[in-house]
């Protein structure tokens, strides 16, 4: 068994002159990464969580990796509780220039922790992905734990190798408990690579690099040989059998955080809540030793249960304080009313669809990690607003200040009633949309405000553009359109249309009004009006040529 423990580790980095052989061309070679991010990587190591930790190394690794190395990462148990299938090519083989390298680091930084361990089919894809790869493939698998999906990733990894498939196997094992060394070194034997531990992150830094580094040298690693180890007999005619004895868990809250609905202990991979406090408030409790993450369910109907992260060690006869004091406070204007909800979404959440969400502002617990802030003020008023990135810091109660707002300010003859108004990005998109005349929040850019007045009645009107700028409330004035003055008794024509002839990029070509006189909230510009009295009559155009400043309404006698 090729085994690299924390010594031999250190001897290999101090002599990689004597390691290595000379360094030839790596161009085709292949670095492929297989990274655990299931429930258990929240469990700290140098006081950091293993998930932060493993995700900046990584990082870092990539960036110092050669151009012309192919790179690539898998990542499982990133996305879902419970889930086998958790699987995922997050940054897909490719040579590492600099724009790809920045576009990792991107993805990496996104991944959260909280699923099952399925090593073994995550061997198998990778595997799959490196078939036809014509330069050496190095594969490495950095795990806190064993597979808990049913499968034996060692007797796949041998037979993977059997099979003539051109790949080395490393693990780096992070963390590991003594049992769980012999199983994850059987994978990297079976590979015909080498296992490493560690148990913080110079140590994983270190295992990577030296990884990395027979990589782009075209050589293998060279073991440390293992200590001979003298064998004692010895002879027992009696066993002890340590029962499960139960520890104490004490929350130690921050100041800001409020007493919740109810708050429980989950198995880290499944998530599946073992033990629920609901009447006992923030109050120690006795529970089985074990490994636990926390969930936390603050306000019925206003939030859903969250689970904190951090792996919490429960040992028997010892109490483990859970210190609660990773969380988000924002800080908004004054004219922002209670929303339908706002969240924080993660890169595994469905688009719009955050695991986080609350309905109050105060400050709440929420676990670590890099988010979008998503905001949805009114049920069926508004759609669900993306505000920007947040990151949230552990063990800090972290701030964020949103105030960027937009405000449509209508002329006295402008409907109170609309539609909705909405604002259209550079690539043509939605980022928001309302139907009242109030100040909104919406993200940082430049926009154009599309305003419909009714939904069969008229057509879009693209008004202008706006500038939202952070911390501020900019307001748009709609006060420049069109109305008529009809004959006595005259009924509404089946189609006015507006259209446009300055040649402005900045509004479609036409407006539509139907079946109405209006008013009608345009651009300024010059215009040609065309008349449709009657379905399927004459088109006519009524009006050749009318120039329309900003903040005029002009109203066409019929």
């Amino acid at each position: 068994m090729r085994t690299i423990f924390r010594a031999g580790l250190v001897i290999i980095l101090a002599s990689m002159s004597l390691s290595f052989a000379s360094e030839a061309r790596a161009e085709g070679n292949v670095l492929y990464f297989i990274l655990d991010a299931s429930g258990s990587m929240w469990e700290r190591a140098g006081g950091k969580p293993r998930i932060v930790i493993a995700k900046e190394t990584l990082s870092n690794l990539i960036e110092q990796t050669p151009a012309q190395i192919r790179a690539g990462v898998t990542v499982y148990g990133h996305r879902r509780k419970g889930d086998c299938s958790d699987i995922e090519e997050i940054v897909a083989l490719k040579n590492l220039d600099p724009m790809a390298k920045f576009r990792a680091k991107e993805r990496i930084s996104s991944i959260n922790a909280m699923g099952k361990t399925p090593i073994t089919d995550s061997i198998q894809q990778t595997v799959d992905r490196l078939k036809g790869e014509e330069g050496e493939s190095t594969i490495v698998l950095i795990s806190d734990g064993l597979e808990s999906c049913g499968k034996d990733p060692c007797a796949l990894t041998r037979k993977l190798k059997s099979a003539g498939i051109n790949f080395v196997m490393h693990v780096v094992g992070f963390g590991l408990m003594d049992h769980q060394k012999k199983k994850l070194a059987c994978i990297a034997d079976a590979g015909g690579g080498t296992f490493f531990t560690a148990d913080n992150a110079s140590g994983l830094l270190e295992a990577l690099t030296v990884v990395k580094q027979s990589v782009v040298s075209q050589v293998k690693i060279q073991p440390v040989p293992e200590p001979i180890q003298q064998e004692v007999e010895s002879v027992s005619t009696s066993i002890k059998i340590q029962a499960k004895g139960p520890g104490t868990v004490k929350l130690v809250p921050a100041g800001w955080v409020k007493k919740p609905r109810y708050w429980a202990l989950a198995d880290p991979e499944s998530g599946e809540e073992v033990y629920k406090f609901k009447s006992q408030g923030m109050d120690p409790q006795s529970v089985p030793s074990g490994s636990y993450q926390l969930v936390w369910f603050q306000t019925e109907y206003a939030s859903n249960p969250q689970t904190l992260g951090e792996i919490i060690q429960v040992e028997k006869g010892k109490t483990t304080e859970v210190v609660l004091q990773t969380g988000i406070r924002l800080n908004l204007p004054q004219w922002v009313k209670r929303p339908r909800w706002w969240g924080l979404q993660s890169a595994s959440d469905k688009p719009g669809d955050p695991y986080i969400w609350y309905r109050k502002f105060h400050e709440q617990l929420v676990p670590p990690g890099s988010y979008e802030l998503l905001w949805h003020q009114v049920e069926y008023g508004s759609g669900t607003v993306n505000l920007g990135k947040v990151e949230i810091r552990s063990d800090q109660l972290n701030e964020v200040t949103v105030a960027n707002a937009a405000q449509l300010v209508r002329a006295d003859w402008v409907p109170e009633k609309v539609k909705y108004w909405s604002l259209i990005d550079e690539k043509d998109q939605e980022v928001a949309w309302f139907r009242d005349f109030n100040p909104n929040l919406v993200p940082i850019g430049s926009y154009r405000v599309v305003y419909r007045q009714s939904e069969y009645g008229s057509t879009n009107s693209i008004l202008g553009t706006i500038d939202i700028t952070p911390g501020k409330l900019a307001k748009f004035p709609v006060n420049t359109g069109v109305g008529f003055i009809p004959q006595e008794g005259a009924k509404a024509p089946r189609m006015v249309e507006f259209i446009r002839l300055d040649g402005s990029e900045d509004v479609t070509e036409s407006v539509k009004l139907k079946n109405n006189w209006g008013p009608m909230p345009l651009a300024p510009g010059t215009y040609r009006i065309d008349f449709q009295a009657k379905n399927h009559g004459p088109v006519m155009t009524i009006v050749d040529s009318f120039d329309l400043p900003a903040g005029v309404f002009g109203e066409i006698e019929m």
